[in-house]
């Protein structure tokens, strides 16, 4: 007998009889079928290194072949294989073969897409300046995908599926870019901000100095430049003396009453705007009239400020560094003895070691007739410059006692070092301990 196996296939006879000597004519040889199968578990997502783990489901079969391209191991004869690792992607072949022992086979074969390790990764590089519009050129440096997305928030186009695309950003500031990279088994993003320089803007403020703010004729101004995203800036001024400039951040004199444009330009060599602004210059009165002046006692010499100059505008204490620019221009040295204001006086600047002060090194002498020497009467409001120009400011009489207190308002009549004739009202005498304090209004010719 072959070695094939048997299978009982005898017929019932008619009545169930059979010979003894025909007994071998009861049975048929058929051979055993084999159906071939298996089942498969990936580690790692698919992604290298990947481990598979085999499941043989397989009915019939008694020897197994198998075949694994581009696996640890190749080949194996088990019918549970064990793990079988893929170091590199692609996509490979399992291949089993069933057979038994009666020489009946089947092969299965079945596919795996092992993926690189999926890594999202880009840089950029901008076309020439940063300044919008601005060109921007990406590089991929990705890995382990089957396809990518982009997208451009604010740029031209918005998405693309190209590896390195080229975007045009039309406007500066902040853009988000994000990558979309897809595999067959996973996805991942990678999310970057780029920043260009701001959109161009043009903008600048008139900044009107103290000494000008009544802004009358002749009136000098500083131009501040707020340009964003700017390379260069050129100023028209209509009117001024001089009417063209090419610097950032220039003065501008107006000699004369009028109303005047100022005009700034400015580029970023990609695009250029404009904006212009006016300014009104008044006729002249020929004074200054300075208001809410404040002086300290001699308690307050370091913190509210004893000395004043008209010119500037401005409050000088004792213990502050005065630079020599500014020492010349000082009209006012105010000496206050204590809170009660029972003895005050007005003094040159240049008289300020006389009341125990060091002497401020360039200060101008200036003719002071306190209250008790202006003998006068005068209507400070009604002061214009024609009054101030007529009075009679001599040296002060040295057998007059020329304190005086806070009992009421006090006219203070002065001629500074450039001859400039001015009359002080004081308004308020303002008690406040060691840091007590005079408010005074100020006529001063220009």
């Amino acid at each position: 007998m072959n070695q094939k196996r048997l299978f009982k296939l005898c017929s019932l006879l008619a009545g169930y009889t059979c010979l003894v000597s025909g007994l071998t004519g009861c049975y048929k040889e058929v051979a055993l079928p084999v159906a071939a199968d298996f089942t498969y578990q990936v580690s790692n997502n698919f992604v290298i290194p990947a481990t598979v783990t085999l499941t043989n489901a397989s009915q019939g079969g008694e020897l197994f072949t198998w075949t694994f391209e581009g696996g640890e191991p190749a080949t194996s004869t088990q019918k549970t294989p064990g793990d079988i690792v893929y170091r590199k992607p692609g996509t490979y072949t399992i291949r089993l073969e069933a057979s038994n022992l009666d020489g009946v086979k089947q092969v299965v074969e079945k596919k795996i897409t092992i993926d690189n390790k999926l890594s999202a990764s880009f840089s950029y590089s901008v076309v020439g300046d940063s300044f919008a519009p601005a060109i921007v050129r990406f590089a991929n440096q990705s890995a382990g995908y089957d396809r990518l997305e982009w997208t451009f928030d604010g740029g031209v186009p918005a998405t693309s599926d190209q590896p390195d695309p080229v975007v045009t950003f039309e406007v500066g500031g902040s853009h988000k870019v994000s990558l979309k990279l897809i595999n067959a088994h996973s996805t991942t993003f990678k999310d970057s901000v780029i920043t260009l320089e701001p959109e161009l803007t043009a903008d600048f403020d008139l900044v009107i100095p103290a000494q000008y703010e009544e802004l009358e004729a002749p009136v000098t101004l500083n131009l501040t430049n707020k340009s964003v995203g700017s390379l260069s800036s050129a100023w028209t001024m209509d009117g001024a003396d001089v009417a063209q400039s090419q610097q950032p951040a220039p003065t501008v004199r107006f000699s004369k009453a009028g109303v005047y444009t100022i005009t700034l330009e400015t580029s970023n060599g990609k695009k250029m705007k404009k904006l212009s602004k006016s300014i009104t210059i008044k006729p002249s009165k020929g004074y200054a009239y300075i208001q809410n002046v404040e002086l300290g006692i001699y308690s307050a010499r370091n913190t509210q400020g004893i000395y004043y100059s008209t010119q500037l505008r401005k409050t000088f204490t004792e213990a502050e560094s005065i630079q020599a620019s500014d020492a010349g221009s000082i009209d006012i040295l105010f000496f206050g003895l204590d809170e009660s204001f029972a003895y005050n006086r007005f003094l040159s600047p240049s008289e300020a070691a006389s009341i125990g002060l060091t002497p401020v090194p360039g200060v101008g002498k200036t003719r002071i007739l306190n209250p008790a020497q202006v003998t006068t009467p005068l209507d400070f409001d009604k002061l214009d410059a024609d009054q101030l120009k007529a009075l009679s400011i001599g040296p002060p009489s040295s057998d007059q006692d020329d304190f005086f207190d806070g009992s009421s308002p006090k006219l203070i009549l002065f001629e500074n070092a450039r001859k400039q004739k001015g009359v002080i009202l004081i308004r308020q005498y303002l008690s406040d301990g060691a840091n007590s304090r005079i408010r005074c209004a100020i006529k001063v010719l220009k």
